[in-house]
């Protein structure tokens, strides 16, 4: 399983303890039915569900669609506090065009990086997602852009309560000494 980190956002370094991270690593529902995460430390119970599209689970347990392209949603994700997502593929890119969180105020969209590597078949995507937002989540959404793409790795986190950086500690203990009661 890869280590899932939480970014540095606003002075806040977020950790295991204070973020609810929740990982898919194989999937067994391609027919619009719940796939449960496989791992984290969430105690919520998000699900993602084949919203479009025709893919099936490989032997692997990737979800892949060799005629065309899928979407999917991961709701239950609740109240979200700047959270990231990272999706892994393989074969055809996803469309990054698709990523979005769906809120009652409308969709949010995130600041996306890719790394990609190999060629043909054995062509690998990885997309990084963060979003600039914190309140209810609908729904994310992300799809696949053509034939032969496949879902191999899902990992999403949101942060909990935030733990100051540690420069921001220094500076509220030296706030401290200079509040300090003298007799």
């Amino acid at each position: 399983m890869k280590l899932f980190c939480m970014p540095l956002v606003a002075g806040t370094l977020a950790t295991a303890a204070v973020a609810d991270i929740y990982v898919w690593e194989s999937f067994t529902d391609a027919g619009g039915g719940v796939n449960a995460p496989t791992g984290g430390n969430g105690t919520g119970s998000p699900s993602l569900v084949v919203v479009a599209g025709s893919p099936f689970v490989a032997g692997s347990g990737n979800l892949y669609d060799p005629a065309g392209s899928f979407t999917m949603h991961l709701y239950g994700a609740g109240f979200v506090n700047n959270p990231t997502m990272e999706i892994a593929g393989l074969g055809t890119e996803f469309d990054t065009s698709s990523f979005y969180l769906n809120t009652a105020q409308g969709p949010v969209f995130p600041t996306v990086e890719v790394v990609s590597g190999g060629e043909g078949f054995g062509a690998f995507n990885t997309y990084s997602l963060s979003w600039d937002y914190q309140g209810a989540a609908i729904f994310f959404n992300f799809g696949t852009s053509g034939p032969h793409a496949s879902l191999d790795r899902l990992t999403i986190g949101t942060f909990g309560e935030a733990i100051p950086a540690p420069g921001a500690l220094a500076l509220l203990g030296l706030a401290g000494l200079g509040r300090r009661r003298r007799s």
